[in-house]
């Protein structure tokens, strides 16, 4: 052990001369990304006979942003980063299903079963997402200098905010989800926000001091889901009293890559491409009652717990322009 921290203190000394001047890049990005977000409710969690589901799919995104990260003296390195993006295209679709089985208090072995179920697709051509993270970490210098590993820490925040053409969810002209709109289309926002802190590794390598610099980041989210549906009145509660206008978990989770590479031009100018993915997913378990009356023949809804799934899928690939200084 003496040997390994004797090795890592000739390293860092050795970079010294390297990294006591202050050493960084800001980027300017715009380019493409693709998002994908489900909201999905399921009653009873383990086996279900009430289903919603709410897709936003496909949603082409043009998108601007800032990338920034420095190191500072051979201890401190630290990165920060925002977008701003326009949705120009995607598909929505919301759906529900009910299915029962009278007397069996939900079971699906009866003989007997009946259901509904209704649907609804639109076009989304509106709104906007943004987000914002900052990390720092601590920078381990390889290869002559010429490679910096860095653990890091942040937080990041993340919203889509969209806006489509949605009715309610009709089931032999009894509306649920609802409102007043009935089967005409209302204006209807949904807004979804993933935030929390997180973990990670930053790599950044320049082979053999040449004109190309190669970069990666790999991080670990851990955090809140938020998501909200605009109302059309009061008297909008979602389908069956479960796909509510309100959704929140404390228990989000993502797994985020993002790597480019940059080719110096004259006076410290860059030009580059980059890729990023990032996958989050959160989940939430409810216990919820409806009542005596309306679950007499069907068992107790206070025996059961219906639960919200909520995913989010994105890859974005960018253009960049930065400066080092």
């Amino acid at each position: 052990m003496r040997k390994w921290i004797t090795l890592l203190m000739t390293l860092l000394v050795g970079c010294g001369s390297y990294a006591n001047a202050n050493i960084g890049q800001v980027s300017f990005e715009a380019g493409y990304r693709r998002d994908t977000i489900d909201w999905r409710t399921r009653f009873p969690s383990d086996d279900p006979i009430v289903t919603s589901n709410t897709r936003f799919k496909d949603l082409d995104i043009f998108q601007i942003g800032v990338h920034g990260r420095s190191t500072f003296g051979s201890n401190f390195y630290v990165r920060g980063s925002a977008y701003w993006g326009w949705i120009l295209d995607g598909d929505f679709r919301r759906s529900a299903r009910a299915n029962f089985s009278p007397g069996s208090d939900f079971s699906s072995d009866e003989n007997f079963v009946f259901g509904f179920s209704d649907r609804f697709r639109s076009t989304i051509d509106d709104q906007y997402v943004f987000g914002l993270g900052a990390a720092v970490g601590y920078p381990f210098y390889f290869c002559d200098c010429t490679m910096v590993i860095a653990p890091i820490i942040g937080y990041a925040f993340d919203e889509q905010n969209v806006r489509v053409d949605d009715r309610d969810i009709n089931f032999f002209d009894v509306s649920y989800g609802g409102g007043s709109c009935n089967d005409e289309c209302c204006r209807r926002a949904f807004i979804s926000r993933w935030y929390g802190p997180f973990v990670g590794l930053d790599f950044d390598w320049r082979p053999w001091n040449s004109c190309f610099n190669l970069w990666a980041e790999i991080e670990y989210h851990w955090g809140n889901f938020r998501g909200k549906r605009s109302h059309l009145d009061e008297s909008d509660s979602g389908f069956f009293g479960f796909d509510r206008r309100n959704r929140h978990s404390d228990r989000a989770t993502a797994w985020a890559f993002a790597a480019g590479f940059e080719y110096d031009l004259c006076n410290c100018w860059t030009i580059g491409l980059d890729v990023k993915f990032q996958d989050w997913s959160a989940n939430r378990h409810h216990r919820f009652c409806l009542g005596d009356s309306f679950s007499y023949e069907f068992g107790s809804f206070c025996e059961h717990r219906f639960r919200e799934n909520n995913k989010w899928r994105s890859y974005a690939i960018n253009l960049t322009f930065g400066r080092d200084f």
